[in-house]
């Protein structure tokens, strides 16, 4: 699968007199400047990307892999550009991600994470790859931690059921050692032919920033609009209830 590539703009350093060059040279091993010889690398450029438009049955299509190869934990916003299989810029088509990372939502510690893409316009199903642009990329004070969180829903009852359930509530498990925080959504997808690409077609949030403890599990009711769409959609078409870091 073709890395997609990421769109940045290095400022140029400028040109300086010979004294101030010279001045610079002396005490750029003290400082972290704008064009010095230690500046440490713009965020943006510790994060490359994957995009796997089906990942076999029984799991999310149109994946998009982030991974961070740096030693900070980013909220990048990204910008997403579709292309078909040769490539080429569909430009009716419009790019949107369910866990947010076009609008700075999704929090990617180092190594791997994931956010899931959708496709919508005219020519969405000739989509086979994405460019992506990199807006910004901010540091976030947060652990990295090393495990995703543990969703389970359940009934009123506490009685875990399965995703296509009508469920009430969400239990959310941090097995890690270090505090995470996180956002929970609820997927309504599509439901195609056995020859086209299952995407999502809703995306409900449920509740709000979840603040998980080391080592701890929380219950998160599932009321307004969460509620609604579970009862709409659970066991009528494909449905998924997803955790993701955020802040």
């Amino acid at each position: 699968m073709p890395l997609t590539m990421i769109v940045t703009r290095p400022r140029p350093c400028r040109a300086v007199p010979l004294f101030p060059r010279v001045v610079a040279a002396l005490v750029a091993p003290l400082l972290l400047a704008g064009c010095g010889l230690l500046v440490r690398p713009r965020p943006a450029a510790a994060l490359r990307f994957e995009f796997a438009p089906t990942t076999g049955d029984g799991y999310m299509n149109q994946v998009l892999t982030i991974v961070n190869e740096g030693d900070r934990v980013l909220a990048p916003t990204l910008e997403f550009t579709a292309l078909d299989a040769a490539g080429r810029t569909l430009p009716s088509v419009r790019v949107a991600s369910v866990y947010g990372s076009d609008r700075g939502r999704l929090v990617v510690p180092p190594g791997a994470s994931i956010d899931v893409l959708t496709f919508t316009g005219a020519g969405a199903r000739a989509a086979e790859d994405v460019a992506v642009s990199v807006r910004t990329a901010e540091p976030v004070d947060a652990p990295a931690v090393n495990v995703q969180p543990v969703v389970t829903p359940v009934d009123d009852g506490g009685r875990v059921l399965d995703r296509n359930s009508r469920f009430t509530a969400v239990s959310v498990r941090n097995d890690d050692s270090e505090q995470m925080s996180v956002r929970l959504v609820y997927i309504i997808w599509t439901d195609p032919p056995a020859d086209q690409r299952q995407q999502a077609e809703r995306v409900v949030p449920v509740g709000d920033l979840i603040v998980l403890p080391p080592k701890h599990t929380t219950l998160v009711p599932v009321t307004g609009e969460a509620r609604a769409a579970v009862a709409d959609a659970a066991g009528r078409v494909p449905t998924s209830i997803k955790a993701y870091l955020s802040r």
